[in-house]
């Protein structure tokens, strides 16, 4: 199994790209290593050391990738990851906007309801936003959507 675990870490250091690896990959690598634990010796020690090893930088490479944006051949497991690298990104553009912006035109607002990607005046895509989410907003904008109930201003 160290062998296995060993060839996908170079195929994966190979490709810009995930590598494929089974639906089953992890289970079977856990399994595998909760094997080694079970035994005593100086040598199953050592391959569950090694395994982890490899396994750390495996996982950590396929996380780099995931969070700039390759998605093909990802891991069910490894969808949170997606989504958490999204949300940053999405943060990260709401953050340097809202920097962008003229001083005293945004507003800090929360979210009351799911509100769909739409299009500001300026034609820049917003949104979308989750309910209970809190985001910087022209003023124009948050007056807009306040006035259907669909924010409500931060103190």
């Amino acid at each position: 199994m160290l062998k296995l675990l060993e060839e996908k870490l170079r195929k994966e250091r190979e490709t810009a790209e995930l590598s494929s690896l089974d639906h089953d990959f992890l289970v079977r690598i856990q399994e595998h290593m909760t094997d080694l634990e079970s035994r005593s010796d100086i040598i199953s020690a050592e391959k569950l050391r090694l395994m982890q090893q490899v396994l750390e930088e495996l996982i950590d490479l396929r996380a780099e990738k995931i969070f700039y944006g390759q998605r093909k051949n990802m891991l069910q497991t490894e969808s949170a990851l997606a989504e958490c690298a999204s949300t940053f990104k999405k943060f990260k553009k709401d953050v340097l906007e809202s920097l962008l912006q003229k001083e005293g035109t945004a507003q800090k607002v929360m979210v009351l309801q799911d509100i769909p990607q739409f299009y500001g005046p300026d034609l820049k895509v917003l949104g979308p936003y989750r309910r209970g989410e809190k985001v910087l907003l022209d003023e124009t904008i948050a007056t807009l959507l306040k006035e259907k109930g669909l924010i409500e201003q931060v103190i």
